[in-house]
């Protein structure tokens, strides 16, 4: 049964001082990876685990690929609490990406040393996409360069969201996140 709801709040999830791809944001992303029945999702630099999480309970398979002993843990108990099947490798890209099943599509969301040889070892696995968020201007062309090399057909936006506040009796626009969503394409 496929879920009700998608690219749910940040709330939903446990995660680190805001340390989250937001909700705006992931539901940018899920419409670029389509993950549903049989695919094979990387969420790499993966933090809470929100993407990979979404993808299982849009039926698809996901690989969670993280670093960080913390945040592998916090995975753990978002997964128990969203009652999904996420296989967690514990372990730093690119080293810990190189013995996985080929994926159908590839978000990547952390990224830190090795950032090129992700990008190309990402594009090169692929069957169908790879998903980039960034935050750094620096990364964003690099990243977009690989990808068309490596024969995907790269679409970049960049997201700003903004939430509705009130102060008094006024409301106002409090900026919530911006990211750069670099994504390849399989023609």
């Amino acid at each position: 049964e496929s879920p009700r709801r998608w690219a749910l709040s940040e709330r939903k999830f446990e995660h680190r001082s805001g340390m989250i791809t937001k909700s705006a944001t992931r539901a940018f992303a899920l419409s670029r990876l389509g993950p549903g029945p049989g695919d094979l999702i990387w969420d790499v630099g993966s933090g809470s685990g929100s993407v990979a999480i979404e993808c299982a309970r849009l039926g698809g398979a996901a690989i969670a690929v993280e670093r960080d002993p913390e945040s592998c843990a916090r995975i753990r108990r978002n997964t128990k609490r969203h009652g999904v099947s996420v296989h967690l490798v514990e372990g730093e890209a690119p080293g810990a990406l190189h013995n996985l099943p080929a994926p159908d599509a590839v978000f990547v969301g952390g990224t830190g040393r090795g950032f090129e040889e992700i990008v190309k070892h990402c594009a090169v696995s692929t069957r169908r996409s790879v998903v980039f968020a960034l935050v750094g201007l620096e990364r964003v062309v690099p990243a977009a360069r690989i990808l068309e090399g490596c024969g995907l057909e790269v679409e970049t936006t960049f997201l700003q969201t903004s939430r509705m506040k009130g102060v008094g009796g006024l409301h106002r626009l409090a900026a919530e996140s911006n990211a750069f969503i670099v994504s390849g394409e399989r023609s």
